[in-house]
């Protein structure tokens, strides 16, 4: 039964670490996509969406069953259901890389060439350097110090989002006949806000997987 269990903990954690991998290269393209205007990648990101839900559901099956089927230990248990909590943010990190894709599809397509605001790469950056910070340390225990960082990387984020929205509203002001695009934006710059929070929700509960410790 021991041996069952490790293999199917050891599975686990290899299709988790393939999910991280897949979210990673989901949230690189998201941003080469709309920083080029590139439709045919943000369509490739778009549609790829329901295979990262189907790796996203099949690591959840697994999680439950060893949680119900196999007996973990307290330790153990405590992982899994961390790992349940992570899998729901992955999903919305994701599904938000395909939101951003839309809109690149969307804003390309009126044809008004708005520049993105002054400030969206640098907030994209840190929000990226979450995700990929918080999948590193998915893979090994007793990074909860590390994780606790995120906090601050995650008020950076926000300190942006904020920046940002009062620009795109002057923008929008100035330009009115493009208030559509500046709209599309703020929609943008939301979900790259969005998913610097998903990303702070999975170093907390890495920190509760390693220290038992709650903090959301």
């Amino acid at each position: 039964m021991l041996e069952i269990y490790e293999k199917s903990v050891g599975e686990l954690k290899q299709d988790m670490i393939n999910l991280c991998l897949k979210i990673e290269q989901a949230v690189d393209s998201t941003w080469k996509a709309l920083e080029r205007k590139d439709i045919e990648m943000a369509q490739r990101i778009y549609d790829g969406d329901d295979a990262i839900d189907d790796m996203v559901k099949n690591c959840m099956k697994k999680d439950l069953t060893i949680s119900m089927m196999q007996g973990p230990v307290a330790a153990d248990y405590r992982g899994l259901m961390a790992t349940l909590k992570i899998l729901s943010d992955l999903e919305r990190i994701a599904d938000h890389c395909a939101d951003i894709s839309h809109y690149v599809i969307h804003l390309e397509q009126t044809h008004h060439d708005v520049p993105l605001p002054q400030g969206m790469k640098e907030m994209y950056g840190v929000m990226a350097s979450m995700v990929s910070d918080v999948i590193d340390f998915y893979k090994e225990r007793g990074t909860s110090s590390q994780a606790s960082l995120m906090r601050d990387k995650d008020d950076i984020v926000d300190q942006a989002f904020n920046n940002l929205m009062e620009t795109l509203a002057t923008e929008m002001t100035a330009h009115p006949e493009n208030s559509k695009d500046y709209i599309d934006l703020v929609l943008v710059v939301k979900y790259i806000e969005r998913m610097a929070d998903h990303a702070n929700n999975i170093a907390e509960w890495l920190i509760y997987r390693d220290t038992n410790e709650i903090r959301l």
